[in-house]
C-alpha cells in the first residue's frame, strides 16, 4: 500500500467500495433466492445504497436488517434516555450507536474508527440539516435538478472514505491513504486493483454496469422471468461470461467474516 499515492489510491478506494457492495449484496441475494425456492420471502437487505443522498439515507439502504436492529435496540433507547439534552442528546446517541456498530464488526481499531467516523457524519448532520434548506435557498440551488446527484456524489465519497478504515490493516495504513490521495501522484498503477492494463479496467466497468442494470431493472422486478427462453438464457450466459472476466480472487465472501 505504501508504494501507491494519488490517483492509484483514489481508484483503489472506489474499487473497494464497489467490491464490498457486490460481495455483501450478492451474498444476501443468493440467500434470498435460495429461500424463494422454498416459498420464503426474505427482507431485502441492500436497496441501492450508493444512490443514497445522505449518510442517514445510506444506512436506511445498507445492510437493512442490521441497521434496523441497531436503530431499535441501541439508538432508540439511548435517544430516549438523553432526550432532555435535545439535539445534542440525539447526536451523542448516534455517536455511541455507531461506535457499537464498529465494535460489532470486530474488536480492532480500524472497525472502531470506521464506526466512529459514521457516528461523526450522522451527529454532524443533526446540526447541519436544519440549515441545509436555508443554505440551498440562499445559493439559489434549492430547486436545481442536479442537487440530488450532488448529494449522492458527496455521500458516496464520504462512505468510500470511511471504507478505507474498514479495510486497512491498522489506522496507520488508513491514515497513509488519507494523507496521500492528492499528493505525490505517480499516475495510475493498475496492480493495486489486480488488473494488468487499462483494457481490463474497461471490462471491469462494463461488467459492473451490466450488474447494476440487471439488478435494478430486471432482477428486482422479476421482469426477466416474463421473457422468452432465448432472452433469459442469453442474460444467464452473459452474466456467467462477465463473472469469468473478473478472475480477481479465489477467496471466499468478505461477508463470511461477519
Amino acid at each position: 500500500m505504501h508504494n501507491y499515492t494519488g490517483a492509484s489510491l483514489i481508484l483503489g478506494t472506489y474499487a473497494f467500495a464497489l467490491q464490498l457492495y457486490f460481495d455483501f449484496s450478492a451474498y444476501t441475494d443468493m440467500a434470498r433466492g435460495t429461500a424463494r425456492m422454498f416459498g420464503i420471502n426474505l427482507t431485502e437487505n441492500f436497496d441501492h445504497p450508493y444512490l443514497a443522498q445522505s449518510i442517514a439515507d445510506f444506512w436506511r439502504r445498507w445492510h437493512i436488517s442490521f441497521s434496523r436492529w441497531i436503530l431499535d435496540y441501541v439508538f432508540k433507547p439511548l435517544q430516549m434516555g438523553w432526550r432532555n439534552w435535545g439535539r445534542a442528546g440525539t447526536a451523542l446517541a448516534l455517536l455511541v450507536t455507531f461506535l457499537v456498530s464498529g465494535i460489532w464488526h470486530g474488536a480492532t481499531w480500524g472497525f472502531v474508527c470506521w464506526g466512529l467516523l459514521h457516528g461523526v457524519y450522522l451527529a454532524a448532520s443533526t446540526f447541519y440539516k436544519p440549515w441545509q434548506k436555508k443554505l440551498y435557498k440562499q445559493l439559489g440551488i434549492d430547486r436545481s435538478p442536479w442537487i440530488k446527484w450532488w448529494q449522492a456524489f458527496v455521500t458516496f465519497n464520504l462512505v468510500s472514505f470511511a471504507w478505507v478504515f474498514f479495510r486497512a490493516n491498522n489506522p496507520a495504513d488508513a491514515w497513509y491513504v488519507a494523507r496521500h490521495y492528492l499528493y505525490g501522484a505517480k499516475g495510475l498503477n493498475f496492480d493495486l486493483l489486480f488488473l494488468q492494463d487499462p483494457f481490463e479496467l474497461v471490462v471491469l466497468l462494463m461488467a459492473i454496469s451490466l450488474f447494476l442494470s440487471l439488478k435494478r431493472f430486471v432482477l428486482d422486478h422479476d421482469i426477466l422471468f416474463t421473457k422468452n427462453i432465448y432472452c433469459r438464457w442469453g442474460v444467464y450466459l452473459l452474466v456467467a461470461a462477465s463473472s469469468q472476466l473478473f478472475r480477481l480472487s479465489n477467496d471466499s465472501f468478505i461477508y463470511f467474516g461477519f
